[in-house]
Parts: C-alpha cells; structure tokens; sequence
C-alpha cells in the first residue's frame, strides 16, 4: 500500500505543535506522511497528491479546495478536553466559576462555547482575555492560550497549548476516510479515548449510561455500538467487539445490514426495531436498538447483551459498581420558566437546599423533578459529596434491598464472594435521590424508615452495623396522601419524608412557560424553524400530560421534519385541531363579548372570518383560546341570535 499523505492546515504555526504530538502517535508504526502548512507560513502551492487535508476551523475548508484535487476529502477537527479537567471545571465551578482563557474575546469566546458544547454549564463559566483586569480572573484558570498571564499566584492554572485536545470522533473519521480501521486498534488510541471528553453528546451520553441501561433492563453482559444517520458504525466498545467476536476493524466504516443481516429491512426506520432477542454467528443476543434526531438528524445505538435466564440477569445485575461516586449534572440555572408558580418553586428549592432536612418533590410526570433534586444538591453544602439516584419502581423488592443496604458475600446464590457496599453507603457525605417513592414495597418502607431514624444500615446477610451521613431527596408523581389513606404507604415514614415539600406544576397550570420553553429546548437541539401564529396557539393550547417531556419530545419531532417553518399540519398527530384535548374553563359572558368584539373586527373588512382565524388573532391579542373553546362559544352566541355559522367554508356570517 503506497504511503499516505495528510496535510495539516491551520491560520498560524502555533497550532502544529499540539496536534502533531497527538497524530504522530496516533500513526505510529503506519505509513502515513504528516505535512503541516499555515496561511502565514505556507506559499500558494499545490497539493494534488494529498490524500486527506485536517483543517483546525471549518473556515479553510473552501480555501483548502482551491489548493487540492477535487476529490481530497477535508476533515474539521473537533475540539475537546480530558476527563480530568472535566470534572475539575465542573467541581470547582459550582463553587465559584471557571475562567476560560484565550488571547483574543473572539478565542476566550470560542473556547466557551466548545465546553458549552461537552455538556459543561455555561453559567459556571467565565471568558477572560487580556484587555480585561486580572481582579476578574477566578480561583481556577483554564487556559488555551497564554493571554498574557504571568506568573499569577493564588491560582490553579490548567494549561491546553492551541485549541484543546483533537477529539476521539475526529480520529475514527480520520480512520474511516484513509480506509485503515486499523488506526482504531492501536493501544495509544484505547488509551487516549478513555482519558478524553467525547464531543458528540450521544456517545458521550451513551457511554456514560450504558452500564446503567445495562442495569436497568437485567443485561447480563452490555456492549455498546453507536452509528451515524446512513447506518455506518462509527462507535464500538472493546464488550461489544468480545461478545460479537469481531475485531473494532471489522465494525467501524461498516454499515448495519453489512455486519447484522437481520437489520436489513429496517434500513432509515431503525427505531421500530426496539428490543429482540437474535441469532447471530450461533449465539443468541439481546439487540436493544435506540435511535435519537437532532435537526432532522437521525442516529442511534444498540445495547448488546448475551441472552440469559431472567434469574441469572438478576444476580448480574447485583455485580453493578454502585459504590463509584457519581455527581449532579444541572444547577437552578438550568431550570427555566418566568410563570409565577415555577419561579415559587424555584425560590423554595434554594431555600431548602441550605437545610439538611428531607425534600419530597411531588408533581406529574415530566415536571422536572430530578432536575431539581440536582439542582438542590448541587446547591447545598453537599456538592462534592456524590448524588446517588434510584429509580424505586424499576426493582422487584428482593433486588431493590440489596441494591440500596448491600449485602455481604456469600448472602444468597450468585452473590460476590467479597460482599459489595449499597446506595445508602455510596452517597455516604452526599444526598441520596429516591425516584418513584410511591412505588417502593412496604416491607422495604419499614427498612427505610429504620435508616432515616438511626442514620445506619446493615447489608443483607450481614451483621456489622454502618453509619451513615446522607440526605435523602425523595420524588413521586402519586398521591401520597391518598396512599397512606389505602393502607398502601407507611404514615410514619410519609411525615420522615414530606420534612420540606415542593410542589411541581405541570405545564397546563402555567402556559405562559409553553413558548419560551419550546424555543430553548429547540435551540439545544439545533433547531432553527419558526412557528406560525396557528401553530404557536395549538402548542400554547394543547393538554401537556407529559408535561416538559412531552414538549421536549414534540421539538424533537419537528426537527426531524427538516422544515423551515411549522404550520399546525406539521405538529404531531397527538395535537388534535378540532377537538381541545384539555378541560376548559366555563364560559363567561366575558369570553363571549371578546368573540364577538374579534368576529366584528372581521366583518368590519368585509371578511366572515372561520375558527382558525378567530383563533390566530384572538392569540394576538393576547387569548389563548382553544378551537374547542371558541367552537363552545359561537354555538352559544349563534343561540343569542348575536352570529350565524355558516356551513363548510362560509364562515361566521351576520345574524339573518
């Protein structure tokens, strides 16, 4: 195989440094040839031979083609950080924020927006270049260039030389595109992958969660697989490329169909796939299959896990590493909304986050009640103790005791020999969240009760008494009360609970947060429609039984289309025009002169105008009416004698 050639492009040479280090060991031991030019440096010259070009800004992509044969593939590269200063940033940025460095406003911008993008909170995070006052600078400086700085005392200083480090996707594009998968073998490429931040936020996402699916649905043995929107593989974790008994140079590049026959006829609807148990080189497998979009972008994962007995998944599950520190990701900044019963909840969730008192967080489902037990936590005394989340409705009783008291080896057939410790001990110093409270067993309930009282627990088949110092926020989406009241729920352990009580609303009860809500959800998914004004009253008007994630989901929907602008048409089939899916209000006689005072407003331009439009200006004006609603109204008015509704398109004449 001839030698390849890469040519690296950047504005300045003061990037080469810091990139070649990276790509020259990342090709060692192939024959691959590394160029590096620059706008200031490099003459006008041609590049016909180079078989691929690396450009550090999308901007030189064009200018790179003028300089190329039509046909050199030009790869970005993406920015990132490593795990390290990940978790640094995020620990001391609760504290007191994070000073981003760079030469320029436009670089410390940059450099902002790039860990805005890795899933750091841009509150936390603070721009600084040099024609700003040192005073300004915060405890822990992370720089991407030198900004002037010297010798500044007082300070932890993280030094990144360029632009940050070149991100792990950029090089399995790099490997795909040179056609040696082979690069993705290489144990400089295992080891640098573990140790960096993914830029993509779903591999990132994924790869974090995984082992928790892996938990959640009994998987015996979870690997991981990610591919892009044409079905091309382009993520494989080393249990995924065990248990299939292919190697990463086998996988990556390739398409589905290519690799699983089964998934040939799935091909661009993936998502209906879901979860089966398959055949596949002699074994059988269970293939969860997930798909996500983001601005009309599908893509997906699959969890692959060796097929076993319900029982034996269990006691798998048992083995999870539980006891590993885990932290809050969202601060109250994350948390959006002006409606006068969101900003209450917001005031009293800061209020209780300086107590160390119990929380019980009660709403519907989809209001957002982990966000804000992140938020609590991350808020109190507690932040760099470790945030323990449980999901209380996803265990059978058995499971749920030992995940939560542990237990000791030998305590029950498949149990590790060496015991292993429980939630209550992981978040030992820290607050442990108790999702779905109302779903937990009333055997269990009794335990519970005994640890908020002695604040000790002792593992299952186990003796030793342990103390422990934890919080305990807890969330439900039932009523409680009533629960206590049908013998179903521990009084006793309901009033440990309910110390301080926050009530969520859904988004029903606060329809002024639809809007805004929608388009900050739309911009975090990269969306950049617009609504029309029929389309923006369907979406203020709809009955939100899922709440914000029935919103988000609605978003997510609409960026799939790939649309420009959305028309009522557009939204989902579950938003019903004709019918109003939520209760309304009685109608007033106040309603009724507002109908009829818009109805007259038509009929003054000589217009009958129809539903639809009564409903477009009635918004405009400020009425969030329902075509339900004002359906209800005209009959009413048409039996006054005040209208006449015309048949099919006529609309609403004057009286006869």
């Amino acid at each position: 195989m001839p030698k390849k050639q890469i040519l690296l492009w950047s504005f300045t040479p003061d990037d080469w440094d810091s990139y070649t280090r990276i790509l020259s060991r990342f090709f060692h031991g192939f024959d691959i040839e590394l160029i590096t030019g620059a706008f200031n440096r490099s003459p006008r010259v041609s590049y016909e031979t180079i078989d691929l070009v690396l450009v550090t800004t999308s901007e030189w992509s064009q200018y790179l083609k003028t300089l190329c044969a039509p046909e050199t593939p030009i790869i970005w590269i993406k920015h990132t950080i490593d795990k390290k200063t990940y978790s640094r940033i995020l620990e001391e940025g609760g504290k007191t924020g994070v000073s981003i460095v760079a030469d320029t406003p436009f670089y410390a911008a940059q450099r902002v927006r790039m860990l805005e993008n890795l899933g750091i909170p841009g509150s936390i995070l603070n721009a600084w270049h040099p024609s700003l006052p040192v005073s300004q600078l915060k405890p822990l400086i992370v720089s991407f260039e030198n900004g002037g700085l010297q010798n500044i005392s007082g300070h932890e200083v993280i030094q990144f030389h360029g632009r940050g480090l070149i991100s792990a996707e950029t090089l399995l594009q790099i490997a795909v595109v040179l056609g040696l998968p082979g690069l993705a073998e290489t144990d400089f490429f295992r080891s640098y992958s573990r140790d960096i931040v993914f830029t993509t936020r779903q591999i990132s996402d994924m790869i974090g969660i995984g082992s928790y699916y892996a938990a959640a649905f009994g998987k015996a043995v979870t690997g991981l697989l990610y591919f892009v929107p044409d079905g091309l593989i382009c993520y494989c974790d080393y249990t995924a490329e065990k248990l299939l008994g292919l190697s990463l140079s086998q996988l990556i590049g390739r398409h589905l169909s290519d690799i699983f026959p089964f998934l040939d006829g799935y091909q661009n609807r993936y998502g209906e796939f879901g979860e089966q148990v398959v055949k596949y080189q002699g074994r059988e497998f269970v293939f969860d299959l997930w798909t996500t979009s983001t601005h009309g972008i599908y893509a997906g994962y699959i969890l692959i896990s060796d097929y076993r007995s319900e029982v034996e998944k269990e006691l798998r599950l048992r083995t999870r590493r539980l006891s590993e520190k885990q932290h809050a990701k969202y601060t109250f900044s994350n948390i959006k909304g002006s409606s006068p019963s969101i900003q209450q909840a917001l005031s009293l969730a800061a209020t209780f986050a300086k107590s160390r008192s119990n929380v019980l967080i009660q709403g519907p489902s989809g209001t957002g009640k982990e966000l804000f037990a992140n938020a609590i936590h991350n808020a109190s005394d507690r932040r760099n103790g470790p945030f323990i989340p449980v999901n209380c409705g996803a265990f059978v009783e058995s499971l749920l005791e030992s995940e939560l008291f542990g237990y000791e080896g030998g305590s029950f057939t498949g149990a590790r020999r060496e015991g292993k410790a429980g939630l209550f001990e992981a978040a030992h110093k820290g607050t442990l969240f108790l999702d779905e409270i109302g779903e937990m067993p009333l055997g269990l309930q009794v335990k519970l009760l005994r640890v908020l009282q002695e604040r000790e627990v002792v593992r299952v088949g186990g003796s030793k008494v342990i103390p422990i110092d934890i919080r305990i926020i807890s969330a439900t989406n039932r009523d409680l009360k009533k629960l206590v009241q049908e013998g179903r729920f521990r009084a006793d352990l309901y009033y440990r609970l309910n110390v301080l009580p926050l009530a969520l609303s859904g988004l029903n009860d606060r329809r002024e947060d639809i809007l805004p809500l929608f388009h900050q959800i739309a911009r975090e998914y990269g969306c950049s429609f617009r609504l029309t004004p029929a389309a923006e009253t369907l979406l203020i008007t709809h009955n939100y039984e899922g709440n914000v994630r029935e919103l988000s989901n609605c978003v997510e929907y609409l960026g799939s289309l790939g649309k420009t602008e959305i028309a009522p048409a557009d939204l989902p089939c579950y938003f019903q025009e004709e019918t109003a899916l939520f209760p309304e209000k009685h109608e007033t006689s106040e309603d009724k002169t507002i109908l009829l005072d818009c109805v007259r407003s038509f009929w003054e331009t000589g217009i009958c105008p129809g539903r639809r439009s009564l409903q477009g200006r009635l918004f405009q004006q400020g009425y969030h009416y329902s075509e339900g609603k004002i359906r209800a109204l005209l009959k009413e008015l048409e039996a006054e004698n005040a209208i006449s509704i015309g048949r099919g398109r006529q609309g609403i004449q004057k009286p006869r």
